[in-house]
């Protein structure tokens, strides 16, 4: 069963990568309109900018998956910290049968 904060988790998290992932295509709109206004369009180093740019928001979305995985990875690790330890009630019972 799935504890009661996971989806309110999993909503920040993926708020969080969508404000991300904004944030680095605003970045890219701006960068792209600022050496637009240098380099005519059609130029075919144009072309190989927006691959850099492609390539770019690539390897961002990579990281942040990584980063997502370990989080969540790090999440899951304090949760499991946190839970009480299991009653000694099956030892007991254990031990009970091996007296009998």
């Amino acid at each position: 069963m799935a504890p009661r904060n996971a989806v309110p988790l999993e909503e920040t998290v993926l708020e969080f990568l969508r404000k991300s992932e904004e944030a680095v295509l605003e970045v890219g709109r701006k960068w792209a309109d600022a050496v637009g206004e240098f380099v005519p369009v059609e130029m075919p180093a144009v072309r190989d900018l927006r691959k850099q740019v492609f390539d770019l928001v690539e390897e961002l979305l990579k990281m942040q998956r990584e980063f997502a995985h370990k989080m969540l990875g790090q999440t899951r690790k304090a949760v499991v910290g946190t839970k009480p330890a299991p009653t000694q009630a099956p030892r007991t019972a254990k031990r009970a049968r091996k007296a009998a």
